[in-house]
């Protein structure tokens, strides 16, 4: 299925919540399969449904949707950040991107992830980068291929 030419990039709106829910609800119980510590909260559909129509509010972040006649072929969502001290001053961070399975390999997340570039520049944003669970290495891979190189590393423990 050849679906480059007839994806249209856009914003998403509140008619896309259904999908763009399922979706998210989809990547965050993958990165639990990927690390436990990425244990997913029992109202996953609820938290979900905040957290879409919180972007949708909020102008420090935003989502774009890819779509396919009726449906949407996957999405990407971005925060915008500021580092205070350092120049570029404000960074767009990729907090998630989904495409779903049947549209992968088809340069979908690429189309999404220069979009999001496109928009984060056009916000003021002067980098960008992105988080995924370090044994994901299939995002490792994907984000390297676009440019994108390791910057900060993250740690973490569980406090008992």
């Amino acid at each position: 299925m050849a679906v480059g030419r007839d994806v249209v990039l856009r914003h998403a709106v509140e008619s896309d919540e259904a999908e763009i829910v399922d979706m998210i609800v989809r990547q965050k119980i993958f990165n639990e399969e990927l690390n436990p510590l990425f244990k997913t909260v029992e109202d996953i559909r609820a938290e979900a449904e905040r957290y879409f129509r919180e972007t949708l509010s909020d102008d420090k972040s935003f989502i774009i949707v890819a779509q396919h006649g009726e449906g949407l072929a996957g999405f990407i969502r971005v925060e915008l950040v500021d580092r205070r001290f350092y120049k570029p001053r404000i960074k767009a961070v990729i907090t998630d991107i989904y495409v779903k399975p049947r549209y992968r390999r088809r340069a979908i997340g690429q189309l999404l992830t220069q979009k999001a570039a496109e928009e984060a520049r056009r916000r003021g944003a002067g980098m960008m980068s992105a988080l995924y669970p370090i044994t994901n290495y299939v995002a490792k891979r994907f984000y390297s291929q676009l440019g994108f190189r390791e910057f900060q590393i993250e740690v973490y423990r569980e406090l008992h």
